[in-house]
């Protein structure tokens, strides 16, 4: 306790020259007190003042505890560390940063040179990096330029920033020049620093002290194995940059040719243009001198034609056609591998290096066959009580939209046999109920749908249900004024199931899907619709429609037959919305219906601090009602449920009437997709998109729209799988190829994202097959007849249009021609124009 009282006399009031004194004579144990009342005060009841921090260094057992203890911004003036150090020095203060950071280079120098400690070498190198640099920096200790010098080439540190003009680059050119540090070390240092894997500012700047240095050729020939060691480094950035190094060299009779070659053996595969293009001029130059290494560079070059850039494929063919031999079987049977993917100009330079065939051989058409999305499978019922009960455990889970539908009908089944024995084993899916009573949505509704079912039939009411009882709503009144209404529309269904189990009726849930992903059978249906007859029951009003929308249309003749033998007029009409395709179109408006909605371009507004910036958007109209009459059907509460319905829900929600999914996908789209810069829940979108596609349907208009924002999607996931999406519809017959193309045109046309984002992805699926190909030069055409003026990078919808018309064997489409006239006053398009007028 003395010490207690000591230290605290001293802390609150703030006696700076008894700190050290005190300290000095504390024991081990007397310092692990000190360090306790540290830990258990500070930031609580007291601040850091300089006491603290001095007594923190001095008391702390361990780095790690000193950083906990002591603030980061937090200096402490020399002379109290000197006074300290002159009878105890922590053995942990080398090694500490946070210490050191706060004391000039030299300082610390002084303290090392006084056997205080070692001092750690990347805080060397980052005390040094960001010192002053002058001469005083540099020259006051030897050790400064014999050894710390080099630990900035070794450590990520400041080395890339400047103080007061004078920065790191100037400072190592000069040390060179008057001989200080050698040269041939800076340049081999500036290398090794780059193998190293630091961060990509660092390696951009020991390339460019590099090149600063103006390195000889001699010089570049001494260190060329440092050179090919980068081309194994993460950093594909650094890669021209060595190159251009490199290629001055290629000729040198000492230049390791082998070398090079097996280092750059991968960078062909790499996709930056830049990268490929310094590296065939190289292999270019070697090859022209050196005829031993034509075979090994060609090769090399040929993962080329995978790439989709035209000129690229041009070079490296050329390349090829000069220095490769069209007789060698090995070149002749590599290129064969990349026959499907070489552009037209690079395959007319290769014609003699593909094998021929008999003259009365034709080539077999590339075909594709049209594979659904998703192949429904069976869903099989819950046929005992134990399934049931693992079942309910996982509801929650997020597996299947269609683990519920089969928890509500196995409840109304087993409703009647369980057991108190059976509600202990329910405890873990009351658990997961209870852990949603903070969320909203159907996860809140559907949990507390359960809740109050456990309250309901269990008479030993367990602690969670109990808990719940207290955390969540009445059932009957868990809809409120602002609740969206196809939320209000399923708790009027849930409400309804709820009296089947108050009354322990037997009867079944109609809405169960039997297919994935939420397909009901029409035989199964009108089977369901059977035991209803037979005990004279009417079916809860939103389980039938819900049912009736998610029956699956086909086969309908032959089914509506079987319904009008197995059922009585009353409840065969039941099933009109079936069979009557009719039935709904008196009853709403044709763009619910057919999601056909008018959309606009337009600008949005971002507020960012105090400027503002206008974004390109696409927005869909759409009307909401805010109340519905009482006897509103499904429908109304789904087409008019815009607001409030959230990603988790909403592939729920799109299953429960899939044929009118209109509105659901502008709601989507509005919220997340409507602009190209600020795109949100991407995970939500590549769910939602792939949901959407296994229900395996028509497009709508509105579905076009979303699927042109995901082509655009800077994000990598969701852009690929709406290009699956594009190859998957392009060989069906009901897809609207030309709808697409004007769309994606007039979004080009209005710059609402960048043209590179769509023919990147779309150059991945050139010549996959030729149907593929033809299905794709009738997008293009559809695009740039939609494009009003030559807007940024149309040159690549150009060159991606000239290389379809080459595959396609085809002349210029006169929708475009006008167009083509137009555009070719551009200086940048003239070529290109050109190249497509002469197909």
């Amino acid at each position: 306790m003395l010490i207690e009282a000591e230290f605290k006399a001293i802390y609150l009031n703030y006696k700076v020259k008894e700190i050290v004194p005190f300290l000095k004579k504390l024991t081990l144990q007397d310092k692990r007190e000190v360090a306790s009342i540290l830990k258990k005060h500070i930031n609580k009841e007291w601040g850091h003042n300089t006491i603290s921090v001095v007594a923190a260094l001095a008391c702390s057992k361990t780095k790690e505890e000193y950083e906990k203890i002591k603030p980061g911004y937090y200096s402490i003036p020399d002379h109290l560390i000197d006074e300290l150090f002159q009878s105890y020095v922590p053995e942990w203060v080398g090694e500490s940063h946070l210490f050191l950071e706060g004391f000039d280079y030299l300082k610390v120098l002084e303290w090392e040179q006084k056997g205080y400690f070692t001092l750690n070498e990347e805080v060397c190198a980052s005390l040094l990096s960001s010192s002053s640099k002058s001469d005083e920096v540099l020259f006051t200790y030897p050790v400064t330029v014999e050894s710390h010098i080099w630990l900035l080439f070794k450590y990520e540190c400041s080395v890339t920033g400047s103080y007061q003009g004078r920065n790191w680059k100037d400072i190592l050119k000069n040390l060179v020049q008057d001989h200080k540090i050698e040269r041939i070390k800076v340049l081999q240092s500036s290398l090794n620093a780059m193998s190293i894997n630091l961060s990509k500012d660092h390696n951009t700047w020991f390339l460019e002290l590099f090149m600063y240095l103006e390195p000889t050729d001699q010089e570049i020939v001494e260190l060329q194995d440092e050179l090919f060691m980068i081309f194994h480094s993460t950093q594909q950035s650094l890669f021209p940059g060595v190159l251009k190094i490199v290629n001055p060299i290629v000729t040198e009779s000492n230049f390791k040719t082998e070398d090079f070659l097996h280092a750059t053996a991968s960078l062909m595969t790499i996709p930056t243009k830049n990268i490929i293009n310094a590296l065939l001029q190289t292999l270019e130059k070697i090859a022209k001198n050196n005829k031993e290494y034509h075979q090994e560079i060609c090769s090399l070059l040929l993962p080329v034609f995978l790439n989709k850039e035209n000129s690229l494929q041009t070079k490296g063919a050329k390349i090829l056609a000069k220095y490769g031999d069209p007789d060698s079987v090995e070149i002749r049977k590599e290129l064969m591998f990349y026959k499907g993917s070489v552009l037209s100009d690079a395959r007319t330079l290769l014609e003699k290096f593909f094998v021929e065939k008999d003259s009365s051989e034709t080539e077999e058409e590339k075909t594709y066959k049209e594979m659904p999305w998703h192949n429904p499978q069976p869903i099989l019922p819950i046929e005992s009580a134990d399934d049931f009960i693992f079942l309910a455990s996982q509801i929650f889970n997020n597996n299947e939209t269609y683990h519920f539908d089969l928890f509500l009908d196995a409840l109304v089944k087993f409703n009647e046999d369980f057991q108190e024995d059976h509600f202990n084993q329910l405890e873990p899916a009351f658990k997961a109920a209870l852990k949603r009573k903070e969320t909203g949505g159907l996860h809140h509704l559907l949990a507390t749908f359960l809740i109050h079912y456990g309250l309901l039939k269990q008479k030993k009411k367990s602690q969670v249900l109990l808990d719940a009882r207290l955390g969540f709503p009445s059932l009957d009144n868990w809809s409120e004024k602002k609740t969206p209404l196809i939320f209000k529309a399923y708790h009027q269904f849930l409400l309804g199931i709820f009296e089947l189990l108050k009354q322990n009726k037997k009867l079944p849930v109609l809405s169960v899907p039997d297919h994935t992903p939420c397909w009901i059978n029409i035989h199964t249906l009108v089977d369901k619709l059977k035991i209803y007859q037979k005990q004279n029951e009417q079916p809860i009003p939103f389980d039938l429609q819900i049912a009736v929308l998610r029956v699956k249309k086909e086969n309908l003749t032959n089914a509506e037959e079987y319904a009008k033998k197995q059922l009585k007029k009353e409840y065969f009409d039941l099933l009109e919305p079936v069979f009557n395709p009719n039935y709904f179109k008196d009853q709403y408006k044709k763009e619910y219906l057919e999601g056909n909605f008018d959309w606009e371009l337009g600008y949005r507004k971002i507020y960012k601090w105090n400027a503002t910036e206008e974004i390109p958007q696409v927005l869909i109209t759409i009307e909401n009602k805010k109340e519905l009459p009482e006897n509103a059907l499904l429908l109304d509460y789904l087409f008019n449920s815009y607001h409030g319905v959230y990603h988790n829900d909403l592939i729920h929600i799109l299953y429960l009437a899939p044929y009118f999914s209109g509105s659901i996908v502008a709601k989507k789209h509005n919220e997340d997709l409507s602009n190209a810069v600020y795109q949100y829940d991407i995970k939500g979108n590549i769910d939602f998109l792939d949901a959407w596609m296994k229900l395996n349907l028509p497009f709508q208009p509105v579905h076009y729209l979303f699927l042109s924002a995901g082509l655009f999607n800077k994000n990598k996931t969701l852009s690929g799988m709406a290009f699956e999406v594009l190859v998957n519809k392009a060989v069906s017959e009901d897809f609207g190829v030309q709808e697409l193309g004007i769309l994606i045109g007039k979004k080009i046309n209005f710059e609402w994202a960048p043209v590179k984002r769509f023919t990147d992805g779309l150059s991945g699926f050139i010549n996959l097959s030729t149907s593929h190909n033809r299905f794709f030069e009738k997008l293009l055409i559809s695009i740039l007849s939609a494009i009003e003026k030559p807007v940024f990078n149309l040159k690549k919808l150009l060159e991606l249009y000239y290389e379809l018309l080459s595959q396609n064997q085809n002349k210029v489409d006169k929708t475009i021609s006008s167009l083509l006239i137009e555009w070719e006053k551009e200086n940048n398009l003239k070529k290109i124009i050109h190249q497509i007028k002469n197909q």
